[in-house]
C-alpha cells in the first residue's frame, strides 16, 4: 500500500515513552514509509525532569518497535526497520543550531535521503503546549500530522508519580515493554535513589517559597575562567546535580554588586590565589543566560563572565574545592562533555568559547 510519505519525524523527550507517545507513532506507521523518533535532551546528566539517558529511552522505544518489519526500497532492496530512534542534544540558547542537528540526525537516518528523488518527509505530534513550538520551526516540514492526546498522559505526571512511589500509576499509562524496559533502569544502576532525594529536596525547597507573594526570581553569578586551553570547574556537592561538574559560583548576596559577587564566589569555591584586581582586569565577556527551567528549584538568571588568565608561558594557579564545592580541577577545553556539566553551563562555556569540541 503506497504511503502518503516516505518519512515522518517526531520530536520529543520521552522521559519516559508512554502511550501517548505510542499512538503518534502508531498513526505515523499508518501514514509513512519509515518513522524517525528524535529523542531530545540526549547526552546531558541525570536530573529530575531527563532521568533516563539516551540508551534507556531508546530501549524502551524499541521494546514496542524492535520487530517491526522491514520493507522494500528501491529496486527491491530491503530496508532497516520502520522506526529509527536517534538522539538530539538540546540548544536552550540557539534554535537554529538545535533545527540544524535535527534535520542532520534525520537526513542521516532516512532510508532514501541519498536518492535521486527527495523523499516527503514531513512532522508529526501533538501540540500540548509552549514546548511543542517545534511544529512550526521547521520551513521544509509544514503542516504537520497533529495527533490528540491519549487519555491526558503526561510525562511528568508519571515521573512524579515514579518519584512518590507510585510505579502501579506509570505502568498504567505506559506500554508493558517499555515499562518492564524502565524498570530494569532502575534496578541496573544507584542513580534512581539519588534522584528520589533529590526530588524531595526540590520539593521541600519550593514549598518553602510557596506562601511568597509572587513567584520568585533568583540572580546569580558564575564565572568561566580559562588558561591556556583550559577551564577552571567545580565538582557539586550538593543537590541539584550532585556530583556534577559546574562553573564557579553561587547566588547574588544582598548588599554586592554582581561582579564583585562572581569575583566572591569563584574564590570560596576553587580557593584560586589570583588577586581580585587581576581577576577583574581579565574579564573577557559578559551574558546573561535566563532559560525559565536552566534551574530546577525555580526561576533562576544568571550572570557569567570570561575571565581569560592568558598566561600561556606559566603554571596554572592552584586550586581546590571550597564551600560548597568538593573539588575544583582545570579540565581542558577539549574534555568537557554535556553528560557531566550541571545546568546549562556546558552551555555556557560553549557561548564564551566556540573553538573545542563537545
Amino acid at each position: 500500500m503506497t504511503k502518503q510519505y516516505d518519512a515522518l519525524v517526531f520530536c520529543g523527550r520521552f522521559q519516559p515513552f508512554h502511550n501517548g507517545h505510542k499512538a503518534v507513532i502508531d498513526r505515523a506507521l499508518e501514514l509513512a514509509n519509515e518513522v524517525i523518533v528524535v529523542v531530545g535532551s540526549s547526552f546531558q546528566p541525570r536530573s529530575t525532569k531527563n532521568p533516563f539517558t539516551f540508551e534507556e529511552r531508546k530501549a524502551m522505544i524499541d521494546a514496542v518497535y524492535g520487530n517491526e518489519s522491514n520493507y522494500a526500497g528501491a529496486q527491491g532492496r530491503i530496508k532497516t526497520p520502520r522506526v529509527k530512534v536517534v538522539p538530539v542534544m538540546d540548544y536552550p540558547y540557539d534554535d537554529n543550531a538545535w533545527v540544524n542537528m535535527t534535520q542532520h540526525v534525520v537526513k542521516g537516518a532516512l532510508a532514501n535521503a541519498w536518492s535521486d528523488y527527495p523523499p516527503k518527509v514531513g512532522l508529526i505530534g501533538h501540540s500540548k503546549d509552549s514546548s511543542s513550538y517545534y511544529l512550526n520551526i521547521f520551513p521544509q516540514w509544514r503542516n504537520h500530522v497533529e495527533v490528540e492526546n491519549v487519555g491526558a498522559i503526561n510525562a511528568t505526571d508519571i515521573r512524579n508519580a515514579l518519584f512518590e512511589g507510585s510505579s502501579i500509576e506509570a505502568h498504567k499509562t505506559m506500554p508493558d515493554a517499555s515499562f518492564t524496559k524502565m524498570q530494569h533502569a532502575f534496578v541496573s544502576g544507584t542513580w534512581f535513589n539519588e534522584l528520589f532525594n533529590e526530588y524531595r529536596e526540590i520539593k521541600q525547597y519550593k514549598q518553602s517559597w510557596a506562601n511568597a507573594p509572587y513567584a520568585p526570581t533568583f540572580v546569580t553569578t558564575d564565572a568561566v575562567i580559562t588558561q591556556s586551553g583550559y577551564v577552571l570547574l567545580i565538582k557539586r556537592g550538593g543537590f541539584p546535580y550532585k556530583g556534577c561538574w559546574a562553573l564557579p559560583g553561587g547566588y547574588l548576596a544582598s548588599g554586592q554588586f554582581i561582579e564583585d559577587n562572581m569575583i566572591k564566589e569563584l574564590r570560596e569555591e576553587t580557593c584560586i590565589k589570583v588577586p581580585a584586581k587581576v581577576l577583574k582586569g581579565s574579564i573577557k565577556n559578559r551574558k546573561i543566560f535566563d532559560h525559565p527551567d536552566r534551574d530546577p528549584r525555580g526561576r533562576t538568571i544568571t550572570h557569567a563572565y570570561h575571565i581569560d588568565l592568558g598566561f600561556p608561558n606559566e603554571k596554572l594557579p592552584r586550586v581546590r574545592g571550597g564551600d560548597d564545592a568538593v573539588h575544583a580541577e582545570w579540565i581542558p577545553l577539549s574534555e568537557v562533555r554535556s553528560e557531566t556539566m550541571a545546568f546549562d553551563h556546558f552551555h555556557i562555556v560553549k557561548s564564551f568559547i566556540s573553538t573545542y569540541s563537545n
